[in-house]
């Protein structure tokens, strides 16, 4: 039986684990070649995970897996990135903007590089990532840009309404403007990028319990509602299938897996 995604290439970023890794093991499964793409070299007790060990597992899985170092806050890197990708499997089908910056301060406990940090790596590098690797795309005759943003994209409740015991971490803004940055990304592309055959669609996980989560508590939430990476990983999956039926759209991860009974 032939894998949906037999001979498809996928570019991962940030998937030396957490919710990226479980992607690439989830698009590997149904017959993707992925390129492994983070900082992290080696595993430690604070940061479990590697791009190697990611790797290891994709080619475990009877696919070809490469590890590919790369930081989102430098330009140069994401080219060498796409470089390599394109070097070693002649070609890039869908590219997955995963690695995101976290920020968390009350904006009077912060300073304004929280926030241009927040934009370099949740916006500006999905829109570099986007503008090297969309061309190939088209060559090749299509493909699928899926970002992962959040629904701290969502506009909060007035104060009168919020809830006023919420986490305090939720109160940092930098996060949440920048994925509502992200999410404008996304449609604002997909009508010039759809006409070319190429989807972009924006994927929100949720909280979801990553391995870092897993290793420590946060002060008024209930760990136990969270979801489990393999949501988002089944959604990407999902719309990788079919993409341009998905093209401009924002779904919520834990919805589409509910439709659609992955």
């Amino acid at each position: 039986m032939t894998l949906p995604f037999a001979g498809k290439v996928a570019l991962i970023t940030g998937s030396s684990r957490g919710i990226g890794k479980a992607i690439a093991l989830e698009l590997a499964r149904e017959g993707c070649d992925i390129a492994v793409c983070a900082r992290s070299l080696e595993s430690t007790g604070d940061l479990p995970g590697s791009i190697g060990e990611t790797a290891a597992a994709v080619q475990a899985l009877g696919r070809r897996g490469l590890a590919i170092q790369m930081d989102v806050f430098e330009d140069a890197d994401l080219r060498s990135a796409v470089e390599a990708a394109q070097r070693e499997f002649g070609r890039i089908d869908i590219l997955v903007n995963n690695a995101a910056f976290f920020a968390g301060a009350p904006i009077l406990e912060s300073d304004v590089e929280g926030l241009d940090k927040s934009y370099r790596a949740n916006v500006r590098a999905p829109f570099l990532l986007t503008q090297l690797v969309a061309p190939g795309m088209v060559e090749a005759g299509g493909g699928i840009i899926v970002n992962i943003s959040s629904g701290a994209a969502r506009n909060p409740p007035p104060p009168a309404e919020a809830n006023p015991n919420r986490p305090r971490f939720q109160r940092g803004p930098e996060y949440g403007i920048s994925k509502a940055a992200l999410d404008r990304l996304s449609t604002g592309i997909a009508e010039e990028l759809g006409e070319k055959n190429v989807s972009v669609v924006s994927i929100w996980p949720g909280f979801t319990l990553t391995e870092r989560l897993a290793l420590r508590t946060i002060p008024g939430i209930d760990m136990s509602t969270a979801e489990p990476m393999d949501t988002t990983a089944k959604a990407v999956a999902y719309v990788c299938k079919d993409p341009m039926q998905h093209n401009g759209r924002i779904y919520i991860a834990r919805e589409l897996v509910e439709k659609h009974g992955l």
